[in-house]
C-alpha cells in the first residue's frame, strides 16, 4: 500500500495552519462517469508521476507571500508575475476565449514549488471561479507531461475530465482538468516545450 509522502502531508498541514487551505470539495459540473476508469491507459493519466507545485488561489498575493516566507523561514522573497496568456497559446475557460490574468508567485522548496495565484479583474477563468465560489485555498496540483497536445487533453476528455481552462505561454502551456469531483482536487497538466 501507497502512503502519502510526509513532505506532501506537512505542506497541507502548514496550509491549513497559515489559513490558506480549504480543503472543502470542489463543485464541478457532473461527477464522471465511474464506468469510465476502466478507459485509463495502462500506465495511468499522468504517465510521468512528477508533481511540479501545487496551487493556492488567494485574494492579496502580497500578503499571502509575506506569510507563505515567514512561515518556511525564506529570506529572499519571490517575484510576481503575470499570466495573461499567449497569442500562440491563448486562455479559454470552459471552451470559450477568455482574457484572464492573474499575479502568479512560485515559492521554490527542495521537492517542489508552492504557487500563489491572485485572479485580477473579473474576466471568466477557474481561478476567479474558484475563489467566488470557495475562497482561498487549494486550487490545483500540477504534474509534467509530455506531448498534451498529442493525445492528453482527448484522454482526460474520454475518462470524464474535460479541460476547464487552457492556455500558455511562449515556451509551454497548461491545462485544468475537471478532476475535482473524483479526485477532491484540480489537476493541472503542464507541458514546457523544449526549444533551442
Amino acid at each position: 500500500m501507497k502512503t502519502t509522502p510526509p513532505s506532501l502531508i506537512l505542506l497541507i498541514g502548514a496550509g491549513l495552519l497559515a489559513g490558506h487551505v480549504n480543503l472543502a470539495a470542489q463543485q464541478t459540473s457532473a461527477p464522471p462517469d465511474s464506468a469510465k476508469l476502466s478507459d485509463y491507459p495502462a500506465k495511468g493519466m499522468v504517465p510521468e508521476k512528477r508533481i511540479l507545485h501545487i496551487g493556492i488561489v488567494v485574494r492579496d498575493i502580497e500578503k499571502s507571500r509575506d506569510h507563505w516566507m515567514r512561515f518556511l523561514g525564506l529570506e529572499k522573497a519571490p517575484g510576481i508575475t503575470i499570466a495573461a496568456g499567449d497569442h500562440k497559446n491563448p486562455t479559454e475557460y470552459r471552451g470559450h476565449p477568455s482574457t484572464a490574468q492573474a499575479k502568479l508567485v512560485f515559492m521554490t522548496l527542495d521537492n517542489l514549488q508552492i504557487e500563489l495565484i491572485e485572479p485580477l479583474g473579473e474576466a471568466p477563468s477557474h481561478w476567479r471561479e474558484f475563489l467566488d465560489r470557495k475562497g482561498e485555498g487549494v486550487h490545483h496540483i500540477a504534474f509534467a507531461v509530455k506531448g498534451m497536445g498529442e493525445g492528453y487533453l482527448e484522454n482526460y476528455q474520454k475518462a470524464g475530465y474535460p479541460t476547464v481552462q487552457h492556455g500558455g505561454w511562449d515556451t509551454g502551456e497548461y491545462g485544468y482538468m475537471d478532476t475535482a469531483a473524483a479526485l477532491g482536487v484540480t489537476l493541472e497538466l503542464i507541458e514546457r516545450y523544449n526549444r533551442p
